[in-house]
C-alpha cells in the first residue's frame, strides 16, 4: 500500500507524456502539412480523382486493352476535359476583364440611384458620397489590371506544374493499385492477406462510391444551374456555373457562397435585384432537391458526418490549405471515418466522426 501514491503519480506522468506527445505530434503534422503544401495537396487531388478514374480504366481493361495503355487513355480524357473546361474558364474571366469599364459604369449607376432612392426615402441627404470611394476603380484600373496579368504568369506556371505533377501521381496510383493484392498475399500469410485485401476492397468500394457520388451531385447542380443562367441571360454563365460546381463539395457555406455570387453579379449587370432573387430562389431550390433528395438516393447509405466535426474540418483544412482545403475537407473527412470504421481497432474514432449512431450500428 506504501507504493500506491508512487504508482498514480507514475500513471500521470505517463498520462501527461502522452497527451503532451500526442499535442506535439498534431502541430508537427500541421507544420508538415503548410510547408509541404505545393507536394501534399496535388498528392491529395490526385488521391481523389484516382478513386473517381479508375472505373474508366476498369471500362478499358474489360475490352481487353493493356492496363498501360488503358491508364493512358484515361488520363488522356481527363486532361482533354480539364483543358477545355479551363479555356472556357480563361475565356470568361479575359472577357470580364475586358467588360470591367461596363460594370464599373453599371455599378456606379447603379449605387447613384440607390443613394437618391434612399435620400427620398428617409427625406435628407446622405452625406457620405459612396461613389467617391470608386474613384480608384477608373484612376488605378489599367495598373491593376496590367499587374494581375504580370502575377498571373507565375500564377499559371505553378499550375501547369501543379497540374502535371497530379497526372504523374495519378497514373502510378492507377498502375500500381493493381499490384496491391499480390503485395500482401506476397508479404502476409493466407488468412491474414485474405482479411487485409477484404478491408482494403471494402475501403476502396466505399470511398469510390462517396466521392463518385459528391462528383455527379455536384456535377448535375452546376448542370442544371447553367441552364438557369443562360435562360436568365447571366454573362459569364459557364464561369458561375463552374463555382457552383466547385464549392459545392463544401457543405452548407458553399452552395451558400456559390449561389449568392451569381445573384450579386446580376444585380451589376440588369441594375435590377428583380433578377437575383429569382436566381438565388431557383439555384437554392437545385441545391436543395439534388442535396437532399438525389444525393442520399445515389449514395444509399449516407456517412452521416458530424455536423461539429464537419465545422472542424473546414476550419482545419481551411486554415491550412485556404480555399482548396476547404474544398477537400469533407471528402478528406469521409474518407478518413470510412477508414476507421473497416479497422476493428480504430473504429470507435468513426463513431465520434459520425452524427447520430443508429442502435443496430452500436450493436454490431
Amino acid at each position: 500500500m506504501k507504493n500506491l501514491p508512487y504508482a498514480n503519480l507514475s500513471a500521470n506522468s505517463g498520462n501527461f507524456i502522452n497527451v503532451s506527445v500526442g499535442i506535439i505530434t498534431f502541430f508537427v503534422i500541421g507544420w508538415v502539412l503548410v510547408v509541404g503544401q505545393t507536394i501534399i495537396l496535388p498528392m491529395m487531388i490526385a488521391l481523389f480523382l484516382s478513386f473517381v478514374l479508375d472505373p474508366i480504366v476498369n471500362l478499358f481493361t474489360r475490352i481487353k486493352l493493356p492496363l498501360a495503355i488503358s491508364v493512358f487513355l484515361t488520363l488522356l480524357l481527363a486532361f482533354i476535359f480539364l483543358y477545355l473546361v479551363g479555356l472556357l474558364i480563361y475565356a470568361s474571366i479575359q472577357n470580364f476583364i475586358n467588360e470591367l469599364p461596363v460594370y464599373v459604369s453599371r455599378l456606379e449607376i447603379l449605387i447613384k440611384d440607390t443613394t437618391l432612392f434612399i435620400e427620398k426615402l428617409i427625406g435628407q441627404p446622405i452625406k457620405i458620397k459612396p461613389l467617391k470611394r470608386l474613384d480608384w476603380l477608373n484612376s488605378e484600373q489599367s495598373f491593376s489590371i496590367a499587374r494581375g496579368l504580370l502575377s498571373s504568369v507565375g500564377t499559371f506556371v505553378t499550375f501547369v506544374f501543379k497540374m502535371f505533377l497530379v497526372i504523374i501521381i495519378i497514373a502510378f496510383l492507377l498502375m500500381g493499385k493493381r499490384n496491391i493484392s499480390d503485395k500482401v498475399f506476397s508479404a502476409f500469410q493466407k488468412k491474414q492477406a485474405n482479411q487485409i485485401t477484404s478491408i482494403l476492397h471494402n475501403i476502396t468500394t466505399q470511398i469510390q462510391k462517396y466521392i463518385g457520388a459528391k462528383m455527379v451531385i455536384s456535377f448535375f447542380t452546376g448542370a442544371f444551374s447553367l441552364i438557369v443562367f443562360f435562360s436568365f441571360g447571366l454573362d459569364f454563365a459557364i464561369f458561375w456555373a463552374f463555382i457552383i460546381f466547385l464549392f459545392n463539395f463544401i457543405p452548407n457555406i458553399g452552395s451558400i457562397i456559390a449561389s449568392i455570387l451569381p445573384a450579386l453579379f446580376s444585380i451589376l449587370q440588369f441594375g435590377s435585384f428583380a433578377p437575383a432573387f429569382w436566381l438565388i430562389l431557383i439555384v437554392a431550390v437545385i441545391q436543395i432537391i439534388m442535396g437532399n433528395v438525389a444525393e442520399p438516393r445515389l449514395m444509399g447509405r449516407s456517412l452521416n458526418l458530424s455536423p461539429l466535426m464537419v465545422i472542424l474540418s473546414l476550419i482545419f483544412w481551411g486554415y491550412i490549405w485556404g480555399i482548396a482545403g476547404m474544398i477537400l475537407a469533407v471528402p478528406i473527412l469521409g474518407t478518413i471515418t470510412i477508414i476507421f470504421e473497416n479497422i476493428a481497432s480504430l473504429r470507435f474514432i468513426s463513431v465520434f466522426l459520425r452524427g447520430n449512431v443508429s442502435k443496430s450500428t452500436n450493436q454490431s
